[in-house]
């Protein structure tokens, strides 16, 4: 234990130490659990605060029609970091969807122009003007139980339209959330929401902590560690039927659960044999590979393709990114910048991740294959990022007033939005594939 104690990053943290992201996960489960919580007892709903936005990006004006999509569209774009949102009082008497409009005119001001309307049975049409060639193109959105997911719907059609990137506003996150810090019997939860913190659902609340939720790739199932039992055990379940299974209950550690990309596996780390190791589980017969064999700690694996692994290990002496083949074999290193990277998630060849940076940890990002970095996050204490599908949004949780708060940033850190939640801390935030339902 000393031995894994020394090689860790120790940061102070709401009133306590403790060890950062891959190793505070792994040493907890060891030693005990000592999340610092805040107490508060109210709705879980996350407040948006837009901390920062672009000035630079795509100029688009979108007009406002009845229905609140308007407002939505606008929220969802301009977090992408892609555009610049153009006053609605620079076109102040715009004709309503459908009418005459010479979107020419107005070229210096905007290089797109978004109109719509509500129609009576709920579908949502969308007009999108170019102002350099008056050419439109037309969308209709079908209603959905779910009504704010029709304009998340027409913002992605929206964004993949002008990028020629596919949108990912149509999505969730997933969440837990603690209160009751202070007495005996704190309270965790774990949260669906959608990309921007709205309808949040509880699908799981207990008494003992939970943590290292992951989406199945249909977004129907999550994983996730929880220590009901009063152990580490990883278990799946259903979000829409509330159905759950135990994976994984074995001596020793049981965390970091990751699903492979076709459904049939998940990644943990496992402590099984004494040292914490990858492992991969057959979710259908529970069939168990070994996959690192090492006498460091190696945790945090995420699935690069079906292929391969990237993970957390301090097998060179500090904490860093490899990849190894998912059936095992010699690991490469992927990091050199700095003396502590962890905690990575993968989406569209890129891949995020925490680093210490002058004894503060930030949200970084980095293609598979490249050398260089960037960082996003300016916070002290950034922790768990999670890649959009897309890879264009990065949310991760940051320290700020000594409570944890969900932050949402853009790939080219021009856009970054808090997310509040009155329910207190909020951690280990992931986000969805796209959703088929």
């Amino acid at each position: 234990m000393n031995k894994i104690t020394n090689k860790s990053k120790i940061v102070k943290k709401g009133g306590g130490w403790v060890l950062h992201t891959a190793f505070s996960r792994v040493l907890a489960m060891l030693a005990g659990l000592a999340l610092m919580l805040v107490s508060v007892n109210v709705s879980a709903e996350l407040e948006l605060h837009i901390s920062k936005t672009t000035d630079e990006g795509i100029p688009i004006y979108i007009a406002n029609f009845a229905g609140g999509a308007a407002g939505i569209i606008t929220a969802d774009l301009k977090r992408s970091g892609r555009f610049k949102i153009v006053p609605r009082g620079k076109i102040p008497r715009i004709s309503p969807y459908g009418g005459s409009l010479n979107a020419g005119a107005y070229q210096n001001v905007a290089e797109y122009i978004i109109r719509g309307r509500q129609q009576g049975g709920g579908d949502l049409e969308i007009e999108l003007i170019s102002t350099s060639d008056n050419a439109r193109t037309l969308y209709r959105i079908t209603p959905n139980i779910n009504p704010r997911r029709v304009a998340h719907k027409a913002a992605d059609a929206i964004y993949e339209k002008i990028t020629r990137r596919k949108g990912a506003f149509d999505t969730r996150l997933a969440y837990v959330t603690v209160i009751n810090k202070t007495s005996k019997n704190p309270t965790f939860r774990l949260y669906i929401s959608d990309s921007d913190g709205f309808n949040p659902q509880a699908i799981l609340s207990s008494r003992k902590p939970i943590m290292s939720p992951a989406w199945s790739p249909d977004g129907s199932r999550l994983a996730y560690v929880s220590f009901e039992t009063n152990s580490s055990a990883v278990y799946i379940q259903n979000i829409f039927t509330g159905e759950k299974r135990l994976i994984s209950a074995r001596e020793g550690i049981n965390g970091a659960p990751a699903w492979s990309p076709d459904g049939t596996r998940l990644a943990l780390s496992l402590s099984q044999n004494g040292n914490p190791e990858i492992y991969t589980i057959n979710v259908r017969n529970g069939r168990l590979q070994q996959i690192t064999h090492s006498s460091a700690i190696d945790t945090e694996p995420v699935w690069y393709g079906n292929g391969s692994l990237i993970f957390t290990s301090n097998r060179g002496g500090s904490p860093q990114l490899y990849r190894i083949s998912s059936k095992g074999g010699k690991a490469q290193r992927l990091t050199f910048n700095g003396k502590y990277n962890s905690a990575p998630d993968v989406a569209n060849n890129k891949i995020t991740f925490i680093t210490g940076t002058r004894g503060a940890f930030h949200v970084a990002i980095k293609s598979i294959g490249g050398s260089g970095r960037d960082i996003l996050s300016n916070g002290t204490l950034d922790e768990s990022p999670t890649l959009s599908p897309n890879g264009a949004m990065v949310a991760y949780t940051t320290l700020r007033n000594g409570q944890n708060t969900l932050a949402v940033v853009s790939d080219n850190a021009k856009s970054r939005q808090f997310l509040r939640s009155p329910a207190g801390d909020v951690r280990e935030p992931a986000w969805s594939p796209y959703l088929h339902q």
